[in-house]
């Protein structure tokens, strides 16, 4: 088998918090992973009533789900953790969080993988065979779109990451990214590494812009997390003026 999940455990796994009816259709979109995450989480849902003895498996950072040039059997639909779909030069091109999915494209077309995707935290997966992922879109038209959706939102992300990199000097850049991963929360994991290989540019680089947005306390940075303090300065370095507060 190319791909090797580790540590597989039996039996399906519960269903995340946010798919609770009773808490409301919300939509938050998470602009690195190139998915609306409610689209996904419905996706995901809809997983789990067709296909409810998906068997859940536990990956440590640096784990790979397939890598390149592997032929990939089955889906993988993150249930925790942080997972980078990776070039063969090992240019990071997308992050996939909860209820991310990746595997699909290879499945559905039966190509060969020509990206890797690597766990970066703890992570867990279950695992869909492709033969099953592939009845399902043929079987269920309400499943199909809902894929169709999150395709569609992906291909999106992948427009916004080119963007990114092409958005000036190296600060318009990382502030570019920021603003995008603060879309929702205030709060995010990414590491100065993370941003430096998303943008493809040098970590030191990254964490020279890093100490001037900390200095002007547009964010702070904390362990293992980064928080945003001032919306507005981060959204003036992104375009390019001065990371200075203004009043």
């Amino acid at each position: 088998m190319s791909e090797t999940p580790s540590r597989a455990t039996s039996g399906p796994a519960p269903s995340p918090r946010s798919n609770d009816p009773a808490m409301g259709p919300v939509l938050h979109r998470d602009p690195l992973s190139g998915t609306c995450s409610f689209i996904d989480q419905q996706l995901h849902s809809a997983l789990r009533v067709l296909a409810p003895n998906l068997r859940r498996h536990s990956l440590a950072p640096g784990d790979r789900i397939f890598g390149v040039g592997a032929e990939v059997g089955a889906v993988s639909i993150i249930e925790r953790g942080l997972v980078a779909l990776r070039s063969p030069g090992c240019a990071t091109l997308m992050l996939l969080r909860d209820s991310g999915i990746v595997g699909d494209v290879e499945v559905m077309t039966e190509t060969r993988a020509e990206k890797e995707a690597t766990a970066l935290l703890d992570t867990d997966i279950v695992r869909l065979p492709g033969d099953e992922f592939r009845w399902l879109i043929q079987r269920s038209p309400e499943f199909a779109l809902r894929w169709s959706d999150a395709m569609a939102c992906r291909m999106a992300g992948y427009e916004r990451r080119l963007l990114d990199m092409l958005a000036g000097d190296i600060r318009a850049q990382v502030s570019s990214l920021l603003l995008h991963e603060f879309a929702d929360a205030d709060i995010t994991r990414l590491t100065h590494q993370m941003i430096a290989e998303l943008l493809g540019v040098q970590r030191s680089s990254v964490s020279r812009v890093m100490s001037q947005l900390v200095q002007h306390d547009i964010v702070e940075t904390g362990y293992a997390q980064m928080r945003l303090r001032d919306r507005s300065a981060l959204a003036r370095a992104a375009l390019g003026y001065s990371a200075a507060r203004h009043t």
